[in-house]
């Protein structure tokens, strides 16, 4: 009853097009991806695999993410990478307290709770300037030193200082050797010269 096999395998992806919206992302099967800034606008072959996701521009593979579904309830899922968007909300920080992927763009439960708490006890445009600003930080990558910090600012029911945590998680500063160059002078190649010959 069985047929032969094909002679050639046969692809393991469906290709689909989409195009990168100006809030860099694209939506696929009812998941919502976002993507880095600089394929704002372009129109991306995107291989959907079993278990991630490519994104082809010009017949070179651009983007490699991992294939997300929507949750049970959910008509739209989010693959939300917040380092992809930063950079945006670093221009407009004030952007953030009303952004639609806020939500989404967390890396981790202790950045939420960090940004209720300076929405409750800060204004607006100083909550959103501080929250961006550690988001930031934590895409320079220091998410995981960054979120243990904010842990314990949480445990002693302080308020994040982000002048403060920049210079924590800033790299040690080192004492640069002095190097001292001694150049020949140029007589000493006319005698390199006169020996070649």
């Amino acid at each position: 009853m069985l047929k032969p096999l094909p002679v050639r395998r046969t692809a393991e992806f469906e290709e689909i097009p989409a195009r990168v919206s100006k809030c860099a992302v694209f939506t696929l099967k009812g998941v919502l991806h976002s993507v880095p800034s600089q394929l704002i606008g372009h129109r991306l072959m995107v291989r959907q695999y079993a278990q991630h996701v490519e994104c082809w521009l010009g017949g070179q593979c651009v983007l490699k993410l991992p294939r997300a579904r929507p949750a049970q309830g959910q008509r739209v899922g989010r693959a939300i990478d917040y380092r992809h968007l930063v950079g945006a909300l670093k221009r407009e920080p004030g952007a953030f307290a009303r952004w639609v992927l806020r939500d989404a763009a967390f890396p981790r439960a202790v950045y939420r709770q960090t940004w209720e708490r300076l929405a409750a006890q800060r204004p607006e445009r100083e909550a959103c300037k501080t929250m961006v600003g550690l988001l930031v930080l934590a895409a320079d990558g220091h998410e995981a030193q960054l979120a243990q910090e904010l842990e314990q600012l949480i445990e002693l029911d302080q308020m994040p200082d982000l002048n403060a945590l920049t210079q924590l998680l800033a790299p040690p500063k080192g004492d640069v050797p002095q190097v001292v160059v001694t150049l020949p002078t140029l007589a000493v190649y006319d005698d390199l010269f006169e020996v070649a010959l």
